[in-house]
């Protein structure tokens, strides 16, 4: 089995110049592929912090991955992917504590295999964003019991699937977990208080450590990181002084503290938001109003952030995964631009010698999306290569994602 890892961290890119226009061509093992979450994709979980909240709208049969896992993945691989990411649902596996799902660990057991017979690598999270019922009742993240209890849950997943992953991320975005639940009261368990944002944010990074070492301890050569949310932020106005200060601020909070003492043997990188930032008595503001070409979430699309994000990074010197990029885009309108436009910041990276081995749009299929108000239905927001109607699980794929995957297939691109 070849891994990516051995190739040198510093590939020589080429570009192929040919009667029309330049093709930029990425390195020999270059993983391509898409993006989903167990919450948001597989449908009929009712035992976590989501399922059994009451605030905001639920996933409920979302796109029915979870018996259409095997005709999903075979359009992944038609789409020329090599590698796909995707969740374990922990209220699956452990109902409640002390007590394990037989059956659902031979279902991932069996979604693993069938990716691994497609000839894709496995990139397996193991929290994304839910928690079972029981461990919310105990006091989530806040207690750190819960850092026993994800330890035991990421051996037992190492025990009985270890052989069938290639990467591990142990936990999606622990900042915007944090943030979201916690400090800013959006999300489950709906707190505002930023002392226990910060005491969950160091619990999880302790249980990203602890599952590190748990998971080493079975495999030693596995490839252990987590995904970590990272936005580009500039002054608002570009000579402040005081704008320069948050984005340092910033900074440190969103990338410094989010490495710092964290053991991983690659940098998971989630990258959507581009922020204009400013200091407003003692506070980062940067929810200022944007500028440039929006998503339909309204988010602007800014695709020399991601580049000058991988620059910041390179001084890890890490192998680094984008693992999520993406644009809810329901027309189909923007999403081949855009796709296009940020592998193009990718490319300039890793011509700077950022060591990036792998590219993830999210998402494979439309899904459910994290809602943020009450009245959203959490089933506007389109962000698949592969459209899904909700009603009758039909799947269409979009043209855009037919233009991913001839990038795919053909491991370079074609500046637009």
């Amino acid at each position: 089995m070849n891994n990516p890892l051995l190739i040198s961290p510093y590939p020589r890119l080429r570009r192929s110049r040919g009667r029309k226009s330049r093709v930029l061509e990425f390195p020999s093992g270059f993983l391509w592929g898409s993006s989903t979450s167990a919450y948001q994709v597989e449908g009929g979980i009712s035992n976590n912090d989501w399922a059994t909240q009451g605030r905001l709208a639920k996933a409920g049969q979302a796109s029915d991955h979870y018996r259409l896992y095997e005709s999903d993945f075979r359009l992944a691989k038609k789409l020329h992917q090599n590698a796909h990411r995707l969740s374990i649902e922990w209220s699956r596996i452990q109902p409640e504590e002390g007590e394990w799902n037989d059956a659902e660990i031979e279902h991932y057991s069996k979604v693993l295999f069938f990716l691994k017979n497609q000839g894709l690598k496995t990139f397996v999270t193991l929290h994304h964003l839910t928690n079972p019922v029981w461990a919310t009742k105990s006091g989530g993240w806040e207690n750190p019991e819960i850092i026993t209890n994800f330890v035991e849950y990421a051996a037992k997943i190492a025990v009985h699937l270890g052989q069938l992953v290639d990467f591990w991320i142990t936990i999606n975005e622990p900042g915007v977990y944090a943030s979201l639940g916690y400090a800013q009261g959006i999300w489950p368990p709906f707190e505002k208080n930023y002392l226990k944002a910060y005491r969950v944010y160091d619990n999880m990074m302790s249980a990203h450590n602890k599952a590190y070492d748990v998971i080493h301890g079975y495999y030693p050569k596995a490839q252990v990181g987590l995904a970590q949310s990272i936005s580009f932020k500039e002054p608002a106005e570009k000579h402040s002084r005081s704008g320069k200060l948050a984005v340092k601020i910033a900074d440190y909070i969103g990338i410094t503290r989010a490495f710092k003492g964290i053991k991983q043997d690659f940098l998971g990188v989630n990258h959507y938001f581009y922020n204009r930032v400013k200091l407003s008595f003692g506070q980062i503001v940067k929810n200022l109003p944007p500028q440039g070409d929006l998503t339909d979430k309204g988010w602007e699309i800014y695709p020399r952030g991601l580049y000058e994000v991988l620059l910041k990074l390179k001084k890890y010197d890490k192998p680094i995964y984008i693992t999520e990029n993406g644009i809810a885009d329901a027309k189909d309108l923007k999403r081949a631009k855009y796709i296009t436009d940020y592998l193009q910041a990718v490319y300039r990276a890793m011509q700077k010698k950022v060591p990036v081995k792998g590219y993830f749009y999210w998402s494979l299929l439309d899904n459910f999306e994290w809602p943020i108000k009450q009245d959203e239905s959490g089933f506007d927001m389109r962000f698949g290569l592969i459209k899904v109607d909700f009603t009758s699980q039909k799947r269409t794929i979009r043209k855009s994602a037919k233009m991913y995957a001839e990038i795919c297939k053909n491991n370079s691109l074609t500046p637009s």
